[in-house]
């Protein structure tokens, strides 16, 4: 009996001793398999922030681009052209506007937009984009420093004012006067803040300072302007086909009072006819009469 359950217990705890084992090398390989995935989980991570760095990299030019734009340079002045062609396009009959147009045969200088009033002449219209300006307004932490910014946008408008007014008004071709256009309604604020600059652009260098709003009520009146006259040319056309019209009344008028007088004279010509046929016809009854009286 002892041995019996000697042996019973040897068998148990060798089963005990198998199960441990197994438990170990399961646990070692589990161990292993999630190491194994852990890692595969990394490498996944890693990949994924080279390709983040990649990206960030490829972004970065744009933005230096767009920074560079909005900073004042020579291509944030496409901006303003194609605000300029957008609102003229919109607005104006075909063939009455040009764009990038040498008005001055004597420069090779060509002004963003020209437009060809009822009268035949030219307004020229060159775009401006004072982004630099603006932008610094609107960081500037105190009163000097708007007010620094104001001065300095004042000398920038002046002095492309002069250079547009001696380039673009040639004298019998164009009108007197030349048209900046700010393509931001935000800027033209900007430019009402500083006393007197579009007075002074105005009188002293023939320039008219323009933003989206007034560009467009400008073009408008121009429109008016080419419908007065085409509204004329039609009067003009209309008034001479009705005095052809009368003309021909008139002949006809003249035509029909000839009919007239020839129908008149025709009747009273059948009338003496009628009446020589009548003393005619009664002659030859008397004569038939007295033939009669004879037999």
């Amino acid at each position: 009996m002892i041995n019996y359950l000697i042996l019973i217990s040897l068998i148990s705890i060798l089963a005990i001793l198998i199960y441990l084992l197994f438990s170990i090398k399961n646990k070692e390989t589990f161990d292993r398999g999630g190491n194994e995935n852990l890692q595969n989980k990394l490498n996944e991570v890693s990949v994924d922030i080279n390709k983040v760095e990649i990206d960030l990299a490829e972004f970065k030019t744009p933005i230096n681009e767009l920074n560079r734009f909005l900073g004042g340079n020579v291509t944030t002045g496409r901006l303003g052209e194609w605000s300029l062609e957008s609102i003229v396009q919109d607005m104006m009959p075909d063939k009455s506007y040009s764009f990038q147009d040498q008005v001055n045969p004597k420069s090779a200088d060509r002004v963003d937009c020209s437009i060809v009033t009822a009268e035949d002449f030219i307004v020229p219209i060159d775009s401006k984009f004072y982004a630099g300006q603006y932008q610094s307004y609107q960081s500037a932490g105190n009163d000097t420093d708007r007010q620094r910014v104001l001065r300095d946008l004042r000398t920038a408008i002046l002095r492309d004012a002069e250079d547009i007014s001696k380039k673009y008004i040639v004298k019998d071709k164009t009108t007197n006067y030349v048209v900046l256009y700010i393509a931001s309604e935000k800027l033209i604020d900007l430019v009402v803040k500083i006393d007197d600059l579009r007075q002074e652009c105005l009188t002293e260098k023939k320039v008219l300072i323009m933003g989206p709003n007034t560009l467009a009520a400008f073009l408008d009146t121009i429109i008016v302007g080419h419908n007065h006259v085409k509204l004329n040319e039609n009067a003009a056309k209309i008034s001479k086909i009705i005095r052809e019209i009368q003309l021909e009344f008139s002949n006809f008028d003249s035509s029909t009072e000839s009919v007239i007088k020839r129908l008149d004279g025709a009747l009273k010509d059948v009338q003496k006819l009628q009446t020589r046929v009548n003393v005619l016809g009664s002659r030859l009854e008397k004569g038939a009469e007295n033939l009669k009286e004879e037999e």
